[in-house]
């Protein structure tokens, strides 16, 4: 695939720790969290959440996390690091006897936890009881700065390993899954940092999951997502690559008939198909690399991009709604049916950006059903008025 063409420089780079975070996709494209009723419909007979509550010391914390008991580094979720004077600064706080929040643990199997808040919080205790994390930028016990655990007195070696503790609420794994959700979306509100995606991850984890995140490994995927460097990508720390597949399985079948939430949509289709069977899995893995490889071979590096007719420019940052446009409308042809006359189509598709319809569609309220189907709609016709 070629690189952009004539892409429009903007400067919508974040920092993120030592690195930049590059903003690679449009922030209009957040799904309306908000306007969908929250959570799914739970029985009343099945509202069950069952919690443990315990208080670990920071030993027993660092022992968990060194024999895999909790999982630090799960998958379906990406994180970034701590900064040692941030780590610092919260070792500090247990010397101080300053109280921490509490972490959130979720039970995916008997005596098996990931963490659904508190995953630096638990690195910066691991990496100080191990002897790899050398003090810094410490305030009140400034007399410990540039020293590890090993270079402490026993006595505070003592108090920092078996007097100090952090509380731990576990959602055990016998709660519904459905009450867990909602759980981790109240959770997710409150300020605990799982998006969306990682909040669906944690609570339907299966065949289905890993193979939403395979699929968001592809790499002609992430070559289409510009995701040469995925640890500074938004795309990659959000998650949204791996919502992207999701949107394309979730709305495949139905697109054009759709009504309600997107957002609550994404949510039914992981619970329903959680424990899909390998066939099916294996079907929809075909179906998305054949839709994809045919997007790449007509809209080349315009794809999931939007056109500036005011600077004759296409945007670097990829849009979902026009990852939806192309997906769905490219997904009944086959790739040689449409690659002859992809130049054609390009072109038809950059005149799409001066029609007013189609800026509505993937400008506001992109994710309301009306919107959602009139882009696919009139992707549709360009494929079709083009190409027969």
């Amino acid at each position: 695939m070629s690189d952009l063409p004539e892409l429009e420089s903007t400067d919508t780079s974040r920092d993120v720790e030592d690195q930049e975070l590059e903003l690679d996709i449009d922030e209009a494209d957040e799904l309306d969290e908000q306007g969908d009723e929250p959570g799914l419909p739970v029985a009343k007979q099945r509202r069950e959440l069952l919690t443990s509550v315990l208080d670990y010391n920071l030993n027993t914390l660092s022992n968990l996390v060194a024999s895999d008991q909790i999982d630090l580094s799960p998958r379906y979720q990406r994180r970034d690091r701590w900064k040692a004077d941030r780590q610092s600064r919260l070792i500090e706080s247990f010397f101080m006897n300053v109280p921490v929040p509490p972490i959130f643990l979720n039970e995916d199997d008997y005596g098996k936890y990931s963490v659904i808040d508190g995953k630096q919080r638990l690195t910066a205790i691991h990496e100080f009881m191990r002897g790899r994390l050398r003090l810094k930028g410490l305030k009140v016990f400034e007399e410990l700065n540039d020293k590890t655990i090993d270079d402490l007195a026993p006595s505070l070696r003592s108090i920092i390993g078996t007097r100090a503790n952090l509380r731990a609420t576990i959602i055990l794994r016998q709660s519904d899954r459905e009450v867990k959700f909602e759980v981790f979306r109240r959770l997710n509100t409150g300020g605990v940092s799982l998006n969306p995606q990682e909040i669906r991850n944690s609570t339907w984890p299966g065949p289905l999951n890993e193979l939403l995140l395979d699929l968001s490994e592809n790499e002609t995927f992430r070559r289409m997502l510009g995701m040469g460097k995925p640890a500074t990508s938004t795309l990659f720390k959000e998650m949204r690559d791996v919502e992207l597949v999701l949107r394309f399985f979730a709305f495949r079948e139905d697109w054009a008939t759709f009504t309600g939430g997107m957002a609550k949509r994404l949510d039914r289709f992981m619970a329903d198909n959680q424990r899909a069977n390998s066939a099916a899995l294996d079907e929809m893995r075909a179906s998305f690399i054949r839709t994809l490889e045919t997007v790449e071979a007509v809209f080349g590096a315009t794809a999931f991009r939007r056109f500036n007719p005011d600077s004759n420019t296409w945007r670097k940052p990829v849009l979902a709604a026009l990852f939806d446009a192309q997906m769905f409308a490219a997904m009944a042809w086959e790739t040689g049916e449409l690659e002859p006359h992809a130049q054609a189509i390009q072109a038809g598709y950059q005149d799409l950006f001066a029609h007013p319809e189609f800026r509505q569609a993937i400008d506001a309220a992109t994710n309301t059903p009306a919107r959602f189907r009139s882009r696919i709609e009139i992707m549709r016709h360009l494929l079709h008025d083009t190409a027969s």
